[in-house]
């Protein structure tokens, strides 16, 4: 018996075939952890997605090309509003993964991917990726799910702009708007902004390489998880580069769309369409965010006129999806309940 018998007698009893298997098998997988850390990542956001209780799902194609692809968990019910969930800049559906965990499957959720991101379909290089355009598209989702009673719509960061201009522009269609740190020009600027300034100045205009946004190494990665996150997390090296590979994909849709979200109109755009929002509004800032300054909740609140709540949640930054998903899941289903309550006949309670 040699040395390999001794020290693993099990292998022994293995046939040749399962052996050739599990070799095979033990390569391919550090194959793919070493040289594809991306697909590894692929694998983990689809089964957070399902255990979420979403189902992915698409539209129709549309004349011009277009599809869209969104998550969805229950089932539309007449006279409850089914909540609607934007993602931000450069993320996708599986970022509403945590919240939507915690949200009882007796409400129907969307989490829709907006144009570019995640699996709807790039916009053409010549198509307008404005907010106006982008609100635009959200109506036309919406009208291809057929939600035409008010919704609850939940917007964060670009979502979060997106969310309120859509309220302004069409109010019958939203019963509840959640606005959780939209993107906006704030009073006092941000850490992110602050800190980056300078270098962008020198460099002329914002690029892929100095926009602290669109990381391309691991080291970068890991320096966004900082900014955007309160609590510290720390990721292997590997992961790390396959979220750099993944973002990569899509690096100049990104920046065109940063620059167009960074622009002076679409700073001031969601303040100066505050007054036409007449839908009852709820608005939540991580207390630590870094990215869009908490100081936006002072424009928000004075100006919103039916502001009906404010929730500064603390030990958070701007993925409050990420640092607080259960307290953030419950300051939104808390708003839903009271919201669907006012429009339910006397006696009768939401679920």
């Amino acid at each position: 018996m040699d040395l390999v018998d001794l020290v693993y007698p099990e292998l022994t009893l293995m046939n040749p075939a399962a052996l050739t298997v599990v070799t095979v098998t033990a390569m391919m997988s550090l194959y793919v952890y070493f040289m594809q850390p991306s697909m590894i990542l692929q694998a983990y956001f689809r089964v957070a997605v399902r255990w979420s209780g979403m189902k992915i799902r698409c539209t129709k194609l549309l004349p011009d090309g277009f599809r869209f692809f969104y998550g969805e968990k229950g089932q539309k019910t007449k006279g409850q509003m089914s909540v609607v969930f934007l993602h931000g800049f450069t993320a996708d559906h599986f970022m509403w993964a945590p919240i939507v965990q915690n949200i009882p499957s007796s409400i129907h959720v969307i989490a829709v991917d907006l144009p570019g991101h995640g699996f709807t379909m790039d916009p053409l290089d010549n198509d307008d990726i404005g907010f106006r355009a982008q609100v635009t598209r959200i109506k036309q989702f919406l009208d291809l799910i057929d939600l035409t009673e008010p919704v609850h719509l939940v917007g964060i960061s670009m979502g979060g702009a997106l969310a309120g201009l859509f309220a302004a522009e069409f109010p019958d269609l939203v019963g509840a708007l959640s606005l959780t740190c939209p993107s906006m020009k704030t009073p006092e600027e941000s850490h992110m902004i602050k800190s980056n300034k300078e270098r962008v100045l020198q460099a002329g205009e914002l690029t892929i390489e100095n926009c602290p946004m669109l990381p391309q190494t691991s080291r970068q990665v890991q320096e966004m998880l900082n900014i955007s996150h309160y609590f510290s997390v720390s990721y292997p090296s590997q992961i790390l580069k396959g979220v750099a590979e993944l973002r990569k994909r899509k690096n100049d849709f990104y920046l065109r769309l940063v620059r167009e979200i960074i622009s002076e109109p679409s700073q001031v755009m969601l303040e100066s369409s505050l007054s036409k929002i007449s839908s009852p509004t709820q608005v939540i800032w991580g207390q630590e965010d870094w990215i869009v300054d908490v100081s936006g909740v002072d424009v928000l609140r004075k100006h919103l006129p039916n502001c009906r709540r404010v929730n500064i949640m603390p030990k958070c930054g701007h993925a409050v999806n990420l640092d607080q998903p259960a307290q953030f899941a419950q300051i939104v289903l808390d708003f839903w309940r009271d919201q669907q309550s006012r429009m339910l006949p006397e006696g009768k309670k939401c679920s």
